[in-house]
């Protein structure tokens, strides 16, 4: 393979923004390599149905057996594909409060407070021609989304026209990364980055480590256990693997904690204590309840729904299921807890699901290699609701929703029976049934003290020429949607690198 000045590891959702800003704004080469394959237009372009088809496009990875959820290990079933988790989630664009991102700055993270991040995030979502991810109001609506705001309003919620997370007690409807009845995942953007001949990616790539000649990255090594290869970088790498397997190829590469590593029987090159730790997640738990109004989604329904998407472009084909929420607790700028409404559930034929979901858990974990096999799955263990305080959080949000369900828009919908929780109780009912929202984050956080990985710039500490570049770096989670989070940090950094590159 050709050598670059640039080699970012995964195309994922801030590994494509990066390389697309690096081609645009700087003279540098730039070789994007990713595990899985390219993107499938023809399954995935489809909301609905996409949805329905992205396990083919995800890794299998999961937790280790989870103490406070009785002993259940949990799928975490990221983008495994160009695009990442972009190609694959419910394309929900909420970028969460100023008040979170101003924290982040208050911990060491100068230049990341809202001030210096909103103009990254105007310019990936709304400024033509640079725009990389449109965002647009949902093109379907369901009836049920409609009698789920009308029934917060008379919970006393206030309705705003796009639902982002940035204040307490308010309800709407998502805007999504989407245009037109499309989703719009980072992997468009290879549209525009194939016309350069100073970009290439390569698929079906693994990376096993960074190559390290004293404390300078210089490379990559891909391959598996059978064969391996070299690329070289001659002005850096960067990680852009996620918060699950970005700290899985740094440690691989000798930088993370010295007594991991030697665990490892690993050349230990950085020792650098915070690889891995600070895992944070948005857990979560349904409630299902029976209603007599059938989903505009239902199986009986999917011919005559895809005929229509593919002759007029609409349809319940486009939505994304989740149309609809609303956030509530904690301070009125920050708030705690997030309602995700669904049309209809895999948990029940006639039914329609919400869920009740933690934005600030305190519960940490770690993300570690195996050191029986380093080139299998991680060790990842989120410690799930075993910080005092989360689970009385999530079971508040569900009595909210059932405030809301017995509001009378949604009973002259149809709802009827409680299926979930129904009969089960309190923390037993999350011992059985809670589970990740999809937004692990933090596991190569970024600051100033001595259990940061990265620095404000994203520099591996210790090591020269090596960055990361995706949610792994976020001190805490904010409540907000983390696709957003990502393409915001990727924004952010390119800015950052093209400085840096400025003598390519």
């Amino acid at each position: 393979m050709q050598d670059a000045e640039i080699i970012i590891v995964g195309a994922g959702t801030a590994g494509l923004v990066l390389a697309n800003r690096l081609i645009q704004d700087t003279n540098a080469r730039v070789l994007l390599l990713e595990a899985g394959p390219q993107y499938p237009k023809w399954a995935l372009d489809a909301p609905l149905a996409g949805l329905r088809l992205r396990k083919a496009w995800s890794w299998t990875t999961q937790t280790v057996p989870q103490k406070e959820l009785g002993g259940r290990t949990v799928p975490i079933p990221m983008g495994r594909l160009a695009g990442g988790t972009s190609s694959v989630n419910a394309m929900i664009a909420a970028i969460g409060p100023t008040a979170d991102f101003d924290a982040w700055a208050k911990v060491g993270c100068t230049g990341w407070e809202w001030e210096e991040l909103q103009p990254f995030w105007e310019k990936a979502t709304l400024s033509k021609p640079q725009r990389i991810m449109p965002v647009n109001p949902p093109t379907f609506v369901s009836d049920f989304s409609h009698a789920f705001l009308e029934g917060c309003q008379q919970e006393g919620f206030q309705k705003v026209e796009s639902l982002t997370g940035s204040q307490s007690e308010t309800c709407g409807l998502f805007d999504l990364f989407q245009e037109g009845s499309k989703r719009i995942s980072t992997a468009h953007a290879l549209e525009r980055l194939r016309l350069s001949n100073r970009f290439q990616i390569r698929t079906g790539q693994n990376v096993l480590r960074i190559l390290l000649e004293g404390e300078k990255a210089v490379g990559v090594e891909i391959g598996g256990s059978r064969s391996k290869n070299i690329i070289r970088a001659s002005h850096g790498v960067v990680v852009s693997a996620g918060a699950l397997f970005s700290p899985q190829i740094l440690q691989r590469s000798g930088i993370g904690p010295a007594r991991l590593l030697s665990s490892a029987r690993l050349k230990v090159h950085v020792d650098l204590p915070g690889v891995g730790l600070n895992l944070q997640d948005h857990l979560g738990a349904p409630v299902v309840i029976q209603s007599t109004t059938l989903s505009p989604g239902r199986k009986s329904r999917w011919i005559s729904a895809a005929l229509r998407y593919l002759f007029f472009g609409d349809g319940v084909m486009a939505s994304n299921c989740c149309e609809a929420g609303c956030f509530f607790g904690g301070p009125r700028n920050s708030p705690d807890l997030e309602i995700l409404t669904l049309f209809q559930t895999n948990r029940h034929p006639h039914a329609v699901e919400l869920a009740s979901i933690l934005m600030h858990p305190q519960s940490k974990g770690t993300v570690a290699i195996d050191p029986r096999n380093l080139l299998g799955p991680p060790i990842i263990d989120p410690q799930y609701l075993t910080a005092s305080g989360d689970a009385d959080l999530i079971l508040k949000g569900v009595e909210r929703i059932r405030a809301i369900v017995n509001r009378p828009a949604l009973r002259q919908f149809g709802l009827t029976t409680e299926i979930l929780p129904g009969a089960m109780e309190g923390k037993d009912f999350l011992r059985v049934h809670a589970s990740t929202y999809h937004h692990p984050v933090g596991t190569c956080r970024m600051g100033s003290d001595d259990l940061a990985v990265v620095d404000p710039g994203l520099k591996v500490r210790g090591v020269s020429n090596l960055w990361v570049v995706d949610n792994s770096i976020i001190p805490a989670v904010p409540a907000a949607h983390t696709a957003a989070t990502a393409i915001v940090i990727a924004e952010k950094a390119a800015d950052l690198l093209k400085k840096d590159l400025s003598s390519v």
